[in-house]
């Protein structure tokens, strides 16, 4: 499934359908999580040689519209 395929479907998603779109966001939270022993970088955002701070752009991006 494409990035573009994968809105496309989350933004399809009718009201009993959430749950599962609620499933799915709770899923990407657990995966970006702070590294254990080194709270400021996320667990999930590695790239190249180096880490991704915590919260990463994915959290912020998450918080941002459940705010």
């Amino acid at each position: 499934m494409t990035h573009n395929e994968l809105i496309d479907l989350i933004d399809g998603m009718h009201s009993k359908d959430w749950l599962t779109g609620f499933g799915a966001v709770h899923a990407v939270v657990e995966l970006h999580k702070p590294m254990e022993g080194h709270e400021h970088l996320c667990s999930a955002c590695w790239f190249g040689d180096g880490m991704m701070s915590y919260p990463c752009p994915t959290i912020e991006t998450i918080k941002k519209r459940l705010q």
